[in-house]
Formats: C-alpha cells, structure tokens, sequence
C-alpha cells in the first residue's frame, strides 16, 4: 500500500437518486481533466433495449456517443457476457501516462463480479497516490463490499436530503483535497 495518505470517497444510494449529479457538483472547481470513466446507461444505442457503455474521463461529455466498440453489456441480457469488455475498456480507462491529480469511477456495481483484471486494476488505484471519487451502486456484492471496507475508502450515501447539501460537497472536496 502506498505510504502517502490518500483518501477516496464514494457515492451509493438508491437508484436514480442523483448520485452522477452529486459527483459532477464535487467536480465543478476542479480545473483539470481527470483521469478514469463513467459508464452510461442508455436506450440511444438499441431502440429495443438499455445498454450501458464505458468511456474514458477525459472524453467531453458532447463527444461521449454510445457504440458497439464501448458498449459493456445490455441491460436484463444474461447471455451477454460482460467479463471481458470490462477487463479491457476498464483497465485502459484505469490506466494513465499523464500523472493525474484526480481519478473518477462512475460507476461501479455486481456486473464486475468475475471480471478479475479490471477489479485488480480498481484496486491498485485505490492502494495508489491518486485521490479517487466515485460511485458504487447501492448493492450486496463481494467486490464492492471490499471497496467499501478499504481503509482509504469513505462512502457517503445520497439521499433526497442530501443531494442537494453544499456542506457535504465541500466535505468531499476537503477530502479529495480538490
């Protein structure tokens, strides 16, 4: 574990809550571009069903079009077979050559379940010197389970109430040291 004491927070709550909303608030003063992903789920790509796609944080939001070369898996399609779309479009997002001073995770859930190399490369970065902030869906499973008890983790939970909380924003930034 890396001797440097940095700490990462993280988002859970219901689904829908606005736990993305309340990772962009946090992000609003930070001047760089951070380094990491956010998946999106999205009906955009097939008309017929929701597909979640993986991009890099450092894409534009404008520039984040969902398609067959960043889809991850479809929604409620058990024989799509995630494992290894996670392990290569989420490991390249992991990895950096720019020294970034902020990493985003958004978001992490059970589909990440067997995907062994994308789940060493999340938890190398937490054992890293980059502040992580992300989110992890409000679920029972082993792999979010240890992130939650990592020692360097601080999980915060968004409600309706405290959504929309200026003072915890400004808690996670101090945390995040942005």
């Amino acid at each position: 574990m890396n001797q440097c004491s940095v700490n990462h927070v993280f988002l859970t709550g219901k689904k829908q809550i606005g736990k993305s909303t309340f990772l962009k608030k946090v992000l609003a003063v930070y001047p760089k571009c951070p380094a990491g992903f956010y998946t999106v789920r999205t009906n955009a790509f097939l008309e017929t069903s929701y597909s979640v796609h993986l991009f890099s944080a450092k894409l534009p939001e404008k520039q984040r079009i969902p398609t067959e070369e960043n889809l991850l898996f479809l929604c409620g399609n058990p024989a799509y077979d995630p494992i290894e779309r996670f392990n290569r479009l989420g490991c390249a997002a992991l990895l950096h050559s720019d020294a970034p001073s902020l990493m985003i995770m958004d978001e992490l859930g059970p589909n990440e379940g067997k995907a062994l190399d994308f789940q060493r490369a999340v938890f190398s970065a937490l054992d890293g010197s980059v502040p992580i902030l992300g989110v992890l869906q409000k679920t029972e499973a082993p792999f979010l389970t240890k992130i939650r008890h990592h020692p360097q983790v601080h999980v915060f939970e968004i409600t309706e109430e405290n959504r929309n909380d200026e003072e915890l924003v400004r808690h996670c930034r101090k945390i995040l040291k942005i």
